[in-house]
């Protein structure tokens, strides 16, 4: 009999939407951070001091640690557990990954989904919540950097009827695809460069 294989819980994220290198123990923090960033570098670990270890032998000797003390028990014991669909084709919790009521269908075939098994309800539900906080963090630097640079709501990229609409769009009726932050992040940089230049 082969041995139980280990939950990956902690996530040290080199290169990602991250300030500085940091360690998360929630998938759901650390999934938008790197999915379809260009160049994201990061690595999954069973234990806090190997993501610790490694963190130091790229270089990092003290990274900045988002852990959560609920996250040290989420493997399942037996059973089935609970499901969580942070990002798929309808993000919630369900009782099975296989069959009509399971989760299998609503993350196959979705590029980028996001979803865990846990131990308890509360922990899918906090898993969820997770990944909802993070991207609406992420959603909103772009647009919480202009006021910093001198531009006001009404001459953000972000805030144009048009680019609320899409980005409102998106946001609600797809699966988030982060790429689109990082592509309004560079076209609002290219709007307020020409907004100084006056061309």
């Amino acid at each position: 009999m082969s041995p139980k294989r280990k939950n990956k819980e902690y996530y040290a994220i080199l290169k990602g939407r991250v300030e500085e290198p940091t360690i998360f123990s929630s998938w759901g923090h650390a999934h938008p951070r790197i999915t379809w960033y260009d160049g994201a570098v990061s690595r999954s670990f069973t234990t806090l001091k190997e993501a610790r270890g490694y963190m130091k032998e790229e270089g990092v000797p003290k990274p900045i640690e988002i852990i959560k003390s609920e996250d040290e028990n989420t493997t399942p014991k037996g059973g089935n557990g609970f499901y969580a669909v942070a990002n798929g084709n309808n993000p919630d919790v369900y009782p099975f990954y296989r069959g009509k009521t399971g989760s299998e269908k609503e993350v196959k075939k979705v590029t980028g989904s996001c979803h865990k098994r846990f131990r308890t309800r509360a922990q899918a539900e906090a898993f969820i919540e997770d990944w909802n906080e993070t991207c609406a963090e992420i959603w909103s630097k772009p647009i919480n950097k202009e006021p910093d640079q001198g531009f006001r709501p009404r001459d953000t990229e972000a805030s144009r009827p048009y680019k609320m609409m899409q980005t409102t769009e998106v946001f609600l009726q797809e699966p988030v695809a982060l790429a689109d932050i990082d592509e309004l992040e560079k076209k609002t940089t290219k709007l307020s460069l020409q907004d100084e230049t006056g061309e």
